[in-house]
């Protein structure tokens, strides 16, 4: 006994599949023929050839439906809105777009932008083992604020222009007193590329800091929040560099001299997330 044909379901006949069907048809076939082998239901070859004998064409009619509320320079702008600042809401958007359109509609032009909404995270998910990990490197550098202020803080950060992957890393090291120049790498970082360009010809010997614990990440926000629109990478790297040459050195002095608390309160709560 033959196996039984597997159905295509709410799958639409192509234009390749519909001259077949009637080239088939008008040579003679049965619609049941035709149907096998298309693997598609007698029905929808049946549709098919109707169409052709009663309005002399194959073409698919276009499907009906609500009108579009917003323009597609609308549309831009909903997502412009949601990339420039990630914790608008879209109460907030619809306000900006200035159209009358329901919160479901918004979220539907963000999604075909690829951006889906997600609750933030209020702390970081951490292990057992990290938090014992966390503790321990407290636990060692409980020291006062001068003795932070001799130490130099390395990192990196990933900038991309808009929703596709043309990465740029910036890595830069900041001091109490000073910092170094801004240093650029594009395409992928790997893990030999970042030990033989970064580690080894910048940085000190010195044992990771756990990275929420490092004051750099936040300098990598401040100056992530005055980022321009950028067209390209050049001007990318070049919005960047101006804004780390004119970032306030009180910032950064202000972000160390918090170390000594931050590190007493990673274990005032056993290497758990702190509210620094």
């Amino acid at each position: 006994m033959p196996g039984k044909r597997a159905r295509r379901h709410f799958s639409q006949l192509s234009k390749f599949e519909r001259g077949l069907n009637i080239g088939r048809k008008a040579a003679g076939w049965s619609t049941r023929r035709v149907a096998g082998q298309v693997s598609r239901s007698e029905c929808a070859v049946r549709n098919c050839w109707e169409q052709w004998t009663r309005e002399g064409t194959h073409a698919r009619k276009t499907g009906s439906g609500a009108n579009r509320k917003t323009t597609r320079r609308e549309d831009r702008r909903i997502v412009r809105s949601a990339l420039l600042d990630p914790k608008v809401t879209r109460s907030m958007i619809r306000a900006d777009v200035g159209v009358a359109i329901v919160p479901q509609t918004i979220s539907r032009h963000l999604a075909e932008a690829n951006l889906k909404s997600k609750h933030p995270l209020r702390a970081l998910p951490l292990t057992p083992e990290h938090r014992q990990l966390r503790l321990q490197w407290c636990q060692a550098r409980s020291w006062n604020v001068t003795y932070w202020q001799q130490f130099v803080f390395n990192d990196e950060s990933r900038l991309v222009l808009g929703t596709d992957d043309n990465r740029v890393r910036m890595w830069r090291r900041p001091a109490y007193d000073s910092r170094s120049t801004l240093i650029v790498m594009r395409g992928t970082l790997t893990g030999e590329r970042y030990v033989n360009d970064i580690l080894r010809p910048h940085t000190l010997p010195w044992s990771a800091c756990p990275s929420d614990l490092s004051p750099v990440e936040h300098v990598w926000d401040q100056l992530k929040r005055q980022m321009p629109s950028c067209h390209s990478v050049h001007d990318l790297e070049l919005a960047v560099q101006d804004l780390w040459a004119h970032l306030p050195q009180d910032n950064i002095r202000c972000l160390i001299n918090s170390m000594p608390d931050h590190v007493a309160a990673c274990i005032a709560v056993g290497g758990g997330p702190t509210r620094y």
